[in-house]
């Protein structure tokens, strides 16, 4: 993908280190730069364990909070763990519209889980409409939803695309307090997840999608449940193996949960499992 900056760009590449920045001059301009961001290209870099480290976010009156962000690019940073050090108890990320990140091997999350809130607020990545993952083997979740308590969080998101991110679990972990809950994701049209061997959950919860158009998904065996839909709605394809779409669960029609509800096209190269024989004679 060609990354394109927008507006104030801040570019982290091959050398860069933050682990040495000590004065507090130097730490609040760097603050100062990031906050004040468009877009952030961080690339080939194998020195930075996250873009901004904790002992600059605390300690020196500054808070970093992301509030121009629109464009975000993480790719081939071998020592990253952790993308963005997130505390939820202000408004992160108000502007953020797209995420992508690739080849991070050593990489836990993308957003930390931080400090909690347990307001209702909803400013907090109300913008973002994609989310593009590709190669990040060792990744266990990726956004947690928490800041606040509410019935919705992700309001524009549109796409979700991970591929090759063999320890996923969840991506949207949850705030405790919404653990019997059913999370709305209004705009949510396409989901793509392709060889994701441990993902048990796309949401910690039981998700709504009321515009969900196609969900294209080899290689989750683990995954048990796809998001509810509209009844009256057009049917969201299903491209899928056989085995997996067999083994699904269901609430069923009135809560929109149905395999009727769906289009379901198998993978072209399934192949019927060949029956046990014994080879002794």
């Amino acid at each position: 993908m060609q990354f394109q900056p927008s507006g104030c760009h801040v570019e982290i590449g091959t050398g860069v280190s933050n682990a040495s920045v000590e004065s507090v001059q130097a730490i609040k301009a760097i603050m100062f730069a990031m906050n004040e961001s468009e877009s952030l290209h961080v690339h080939d870099n194998f020195f930075i364990a996250t873009v901004i480290p904790e002992h600059m976010i605390s300690g020196f009156g500054t808070n970093l909070d992301w509030k121009h962000l629109k464009h975000c690019h993480v790719v081939r940073c071998s020592k990253v763990h952790t993308v963005f050090m997130t505390n939820y108890d202000g408004w992160p990320f108000t502007e953020i519209e797209t995420f992508w990140a690739a080849d991070l091997p050593m990489s836990h999350c993308i957003w930390s889980k931080g400090r909690t809130y347990g307001g209702s607020a909803t400013r907090c990545f109300a913008k973002l409409w994609s989310i593009r993952l590709y190669s990040c083997p060792r990744l266990e979740f990726v956004l947690p939803l928490l800041w606040g308590i509410q019935g919705s969080y992700l309001h524009n998101l549109e796409s979700l695309h991970i591929v090759n991110c063999g320890d996923l679990k969840t991506v949207f972990p949850v705030h405790p307090g919404l653990k019997k809950h059913v999370l709305e994701f209004p705009r949510l049209k396409h989901i793509h997840l392709y060889e994701l061997y441990k993902l048990q959950h796309i949401c910690e919860v039981k998700m709504h999608a009321p515009k969900l158009e196609r969900v294209w998904l080899r290689g989750c065996w683990g995954l048990r449940r796809l998001p509810a839909v509209n009844q009256d709605s057009r049917r969201p394809i299903v491209d899928c193996e056989k085995d997996w779409w067999e083994k699904l669960e269901w609430d069923g029609l009135e809560a929109g949960h149905d395999p009727c509800l769906f289009e379901r096209r198998h993978s072209s190269h399934y192949k019927k499992p060949l029956p046990r024989v014994s080879v002794l004679r």
